[in-house]
Protein backbone atom coordinates (compact mmCIF):
# COMPACT_ATOMS: atom_id res chain seq x y z
CA UNK A 1 0.00 0.00 0.00
CA UNK A 2 1.49 3.48 -0.72
CA UNK A 3 0.28 6.97 -1.20
CA UNK A 4 1.07 8.87 -4.28
CA UNK A 5 1.26 12.81 -4.26
CA UNK A 6 0.55 14.31 -7.77
CA UNK A 7 1.17 18.02 -7.81
CA UNK A 8 0.62 20.09 -11.07
CA UNK A 9 2.24 23.74 -11.35
CA UNK A 10 0.84 25.27 -14.65
CA UNK A 11 -0.71 28.44 -16.58
CA UNK A 12 -3.88 27.47 -18.95
CA UNK A 13 -7.52 28.95 -19.40
CA UNK A 14 -9.77 28.17 -16.22
CA UNK A 15 -11.92 26.04 -17.99
CA UNK A 16 -9.64 23.91 -20.39
CA UNK A 17 -7.12 23.18 -17.56
CA UNK A 18 -10.01 22.03 -15.54
CA UNK A 19 -10.95 19.66 -17.70
CA UNK A 20 -7.37 18.21 -18.61
CA UNK A 21 -6.81 18.13 -14.28
CA UNK A 22 -10.20 15.98 -14.23
CA UNK A 23 -9.29 13.57 -17.00
CA UNK A 24 -5.45 13.05 -14.95
CA UNK A 25 -7.99 12.18 -12.11
CA UNK A 26 -9.21 9.35 -13.98
CA UNK A 27 -6.08 8.39 -15.43
CA UNK A 28 -4.59 7.78 -11.76
CA UNK A 29 -7.43 5.90 -10.54
CA UNK A 30 -7.66 3.47 -12.99
CA UNK A 31 -3.69 2.96 -13.39
CA UNK A 32 -3.11 2.29 -9.76
CA UNK A 33 -5.33 -0.75 -8.07
CA UNK A 34 -7.08 -0.17 -4.91
CA UNK A 35 -8.72 3.39 -3.92
CA UNK A 36 -8.01 6.72 -5.60
CA UNK A 37 -8.94 10.24 -4.00
CA UNK A 38 -8.43 14.23 -5.27
CA UNK A 39 -7.96 17.43 -3.75
CA UNK A 40 -8.31 20.23 -5.69
CA UNK A 41 -7.49 23.65 -5.50
CA UNK A 42 -7.78 26.11 -8.09
CA UNK A 43 -7.80 29.65 -9.25
CA UNK A 44 -10.09 30.14 -11.91
CA UNK A 45 -11.26 33.30 -13.80
CA UNK A 46 -13.69 33.29 -16.71
CA UNK A 47 -11.55 32.69 -20.09
CA UNK A 48 -8.60 34.22 -18.21
CA UNK A 49 -5.13 32.77 -18.05
CA UNK A 50 -4.66 32.50 -14.73
CA UNK A 51 -1.81 29.99 -12.06
CA UNK A 52 -3.40 27.02 -10.95
CA UNK A 53 -1.84 24.71 -8.34
CA UNK A 54 -3.53 21.46 -8.18
CA UNK A 55 -2.80 18.32 -6.04
CA UNK A 56 -3.69 14.98 -6.28
CA UNK A 57 -3.58 11.93 -3.96
CA UNK A 58 -4.01 8.01 -5.01
CA UNK A 59 -3.70 4.87 -2.86
CA UNK A 60 -2.45 1.44 -4.37
CA UNK A 61 -1.73 -1.75 -3.56
CA UNK A 62 1.99 -1.90 -4.62
CA UNK A 63 5.17 -0.54 -3.08
CA UNK A 64 6.96 1.44 -5.13
CA UNK A 65 9.71 4.42 -3.63
CA UNK A 66 11.47 7.55 -4.72
CA UNK A 67 10.35 10.12 -6.50
CA UNK A 68 10.18 11.08 -10.27
CA UNK A 69 9.83 14.26 -12.20
CA UNK A 70 8.48 14.74 -15.62
CA UNK A 71 7.79 17.85 -18.21
CA UNK A 72 5.36 16.29 -20.85
CA UNK A 73 5.21 20.01 -22.44
CA UNK A 74 1.67 19.64 -24.88
CA UNK A 75 0.19 21.22 -28.22
CA UNK A 76 0.33 24.71 -26.54
CA UNK A 77 3.78 26.20 -26.71
CA UNK A 78 3.18 28.50 -23.82
CA UNK A 79 2.59 25.06 -21.59
CA UNK A 80 4.62 25.32 -18.68
CA UNK A 81 3.43 21.82 -16.31
CA UNK A 82 5.44 19.90 -13.92
CA UNK A 83 4.59 16.75 -12.61
CA UNK A 84 5.95 15.68 -9.55
CA UNK A 85 5.36 12.43 -8.03
CA UNK A 86 5.80 11.68 -4.12
CA UNK A 87 5.87 8.14 -3.14
CA UNK A 88 4.61 7.79 0.48
CA UNK A 89 4.81 4.10 1.94
CA UNK A 90 1.72 2.90 3.99
CA UNK A 91 3.30 2.54 7.62
CA UNK A 92 3.10 -0.98 8.75
CA UNK A 93 0.44 -3.27 10.63
CA UNK A 94 1.76 -6.21 12.57
CA UNK A 95 -0.70 -8.61 13.60
CA UNK A 96 0.37 -11.39 16.47
CA UNK A 97 -1.26 -14.51 17.52
CA UNK A 98 -0.85 -17.40 20.29
CA UNK A 99 -1.73 -20.35 20.24
CA UNK A 100 -1.03 -24.05 22.72
CA UNK A 101 -2.00 -27.24 22.03
CA UNK A 102 -4.31 -29.56 23.98
CA UNK A 103 -4.69 -29.47 28.20
CA UNK A 104 -2.00 -28.49 30.00
CA UNK A 105 -1.63 -30.63 33.19
CA UNK A 106 0.04 -30.45 36.27
CA UNK A 107 3.35 -31.01 36.80
CA UNK A 108 3.50 -31.39 32.74
CA UNK A 109 5.45 -29.48 30.40
CA UNK A 110 3.23 -27.52 27.84
CA UNK A 111 4.06 -25.63 24.71
CA UNK A 112 2.69 -22.06 23.61
CA UNK A 113 3.52 -20.93 19.50
CA UNK A 114 3.33 -17.38 19.01
CA UNK A 115 3.03 -15.74 15.37
CA UNK A 116 3.66 -12.77 14.29
CA UNK A 117 2.71 -11.49 10.75
CA UNK A 118 2.12 -7.85 8.52
CA UNK A 119 -1.78 -7.36 7.63
CA UNK A 120 -1.68 -7.58 3.31
CA UNK A 121 -2.97 -3.91 3.01
CA UNK A 122 0.09 -2.90 5.35
CA UNK A 123 3.13 -1.48 4.25
CA UNK A 124 6.56 -3.22 4.95
CA UNK A 125 8.00 -3.06 8.13
CA UNK A 126 11.09 -0.47 8.27
CA UNK A 127 13.91 -2.23 9.41
CA UNK A 128 13.66 -1.24 13.13
CA UNK A 129 13.57 -3.50 15.79
CA UNK A 130 10.37 -5.78 16.51
CA UNK A 131 9.61 -6.95 19.94
CA UNK A 132 7.59 -10.07 21.26
CA UNK A 133 7.03 -9.65 24.87
CA UNK A 134 5.13 -12.80 26.61
CA UNK A 135 3.91 -12.64 29.88
CA UNK A 136 3.12 -15.87 32.02
CA UNK A 137 0.15 -16.32 34.97
CA UNK A 138 1.36 -17.61 37.80
CA UNK A 139 1.67 -21.39 37.97
CA UNK A 140 4.05 -21.80 34.53
CA UNK A 141 7.40 -21.81 34.82
CA UNK A 142 9.32 -20.94 31.11
CA UNK A 143 12.18 -23.14 30.06
CA UNK A 144 12.79 -22.51 26.70
CA UNK A 145 11.79 -19.58 24.02
CA UNK A 146 13.20 -20.13 20.67
CA UNK A 147 12.05 -19.18 16.75
CA UNK A 148 14.19 -19.20 13.62
CA UNK A 149 16.04 -15.77 13.38
CA UNK A 150 14.76 -14.42 16.50
CA UNK A 151 16.74 -13.29 19.20
CA UNK A 152 15.66 -14.60 22.28
CA UNK A 153 16.09 -13.68 26.15
CA UNK A 154 14.72 -16.43 28.13
CA UNK A 155 15.21 -14.66 31.68
CA UNK A 156 12.76 -11.80 30.08
CA UNK A 157 11.11 -13.76 27.58
CA UNK A 158 11.42 -11.26 24.81
CA UNK A 159 12.35 -12.36 21.41
CA UNK A 160 13.39 -9.57 18.66
CA UNK A 161 14.22 -9.39 15.33
CA UNK A 162 14.67 -6.42 12.42
CA UNK A 163 14.46 -8.18 9.24
CA UNK A 164 12.08 -6.26 7.06
CA UNK A 165 8.95 -8.09 6.88
CA UNK A 166 6.43 -7.36 4.09
CA UNK A 167 2.78 -7.12 3.97
CA UNK A 168 0.74 -10.13 3.97
CA UNK A 169 3.99 -12.46 5.37
CA UNK A 170 4.61 -13.81 8.65
CA UNK A 171 7.93 -14.46 10.29
CA UNK A 172 8.65 -17.98 11.52
CA UNK A 173 7.17 -18.49 14.89
CA UNK A 174 8.56 -18.60 18.70
CA UNK A 175 8.04 -21.69 20.70
CA UNK A 176 7.73 -21.15 24.28
CA UNK A 177 8.30 -24.31 26.49
CA UNK A 178 6.70 -24.09 29.95
CA UNK A 179 6.26 -26.46 33.28
CA UNK A 180 3.13 -26.53 34.86
CA UNK A 181 3.22 -26.76 39.19
CA UNK A 182 0.90 -28.89 41.17
CA UNK A 183 -0.86 -25.63 42.26
CA UNK A 184 -1.51 -24.04 39.03
CA UNK A 185 -4.76 -22.85 38.61
CA UNK A 186 -7.66 -24.67 36.88
CA UNK A 187 -7.33 -21.95 34.28
CA UNK A 188 -5.04 -19.10 33.28
CA UNK A 189 -4.35 -16.72 31.08
CA UNK A 190 -1.00 -16.50 29.25
CA UNK A 191 -0.31 -13.07 27.38
CA UNK A 192 1.75 -11.76 24.48
CA UNK A 193 2.81 -8.43 22.65
CA UNK A 194 4.43 -7.43 19.73
CA UNK A 195 6.15 -3.46 19.11
CA UNK A 196 7.96 -2.19 16.41
CA UNK A 197 9.10 -2.37 12.99
CA UNK A 198 7.38 1.21 12.20
CA UNK A 199 4.15 0.30 13.90
CA UNK A 200 3.76 2.73 16.76
CA UNK A 201 0.88 0.35 18.02
CA UNK A 202 1.68 -2.54 20.72
CA UNK A 203 -0.50 -5.62 19.60
CA UNK A 204 -1.78 -8.38 22.28
CA UNK A 205 -2.38 -11.66 22.11
CA UNK A 206 -3.95 -13.87 24.75
CA UNK A 207 -4.68 -17.68 25.36
CA UNK A 208 -6.81 -18.91 27.74
CA UNK A 209 -5.03 -22.19 28.54
CA UNK A 210 -6.58 -24.80 30.78
CA UNK A 211 -4.89 -27.01 32.98
CA UNK A 212 -6.56 -30.25 34.44
CA UNK A 213 -5.01 -32.29 37.68
CA UNK A 214 -2.78 -35.20 36.59
CA UNK A 215 -4.16 -38.36 36.41
CA UNK A 216 -2.24 -41.75 37.97
CA UNK A 217 -1.69 -43.98 34.75
CA UNK A 218 1.73 -45.12 34.64
CA UNK A 219 2.44 -43.99 37.89
CA UNK A 220 5.05 -41.06 36.38
CA UNK A 221 7.67 -39.40 38.47
CA UNK A 222 5.96 -36.05 37.73
CA UNK A 223 2.70 -37.17 39.48
CA UNK A 224 4.16 -38.52 42.09
CA UNK A 225 5.86 -35.43 43.11
CA UNK A 226 2.70 -33.71 42.45
CA UNK A 227 1.04 -36.27 44.88
CA UNK A 228 3.55 -35.52 47.48
CA UNK A 229 2.58 -31.60 47.23
CA UNK A 230 -0.96 -32.23 46.87
CA UNK A 231 -0.79 -34.42 50.78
Amino acid sequence: MFRLRLRVRTRKTGAVMMARLAVLAIVLATAVPGSATTASTAAQADDGTVPVNDTFTTTGHTEPSGTATTDPGGTDSTDSTGLTFTVVPAPPSLTIAKRHAGTFIRGEDGVYTITVGNRTAAGPTNGTTVTVHDTLPAGLRAYKITGKGWHCTLATLTCTRSDVLPAGHRYPPVTLKVHVSCNARARVTNTATVTGGGDTTTHTATDPTTIRHHGHHGHHRRHDHCDRHDH
